[in-house]
């Protein structure tokens, strides 16, 4: 049940909803971009969704556990 509540922040973090709405634009837009422009535009929202998930989120996640008050911390 757990892992059902985590299911929503790991479809939609910041990353993919700003590359979905970039996708969405493309299709909506009258001139297509270039193969190219996509592709680098793609390799783009990839290392941002990287650099989200394996560092920022670690790191966040390791300064609140640093200033959770000591009787909430898990023993």
């Amino acid at each position: 049940m757990d892992e059902l509540s985590k299911l929503p922040a790991t479809l939609f973090s910041p990353a993919k909803m700003v590359y979905i709405a970039y996708v969405i634009l493309l299709i909506w837009k009258t001139a297509a971009p270039s193969h190219c422009e996509f592709f680098l535009v793609s390799v783009f929202f990839l290392a941002v969704e990287i650099v989200h998930n394996d560092w920022g989120r670690i790191r966040l996640n390791n300064s609140g556990e640093k200033n959770r008050p000591e009787w909430l911390r898990p023993k």
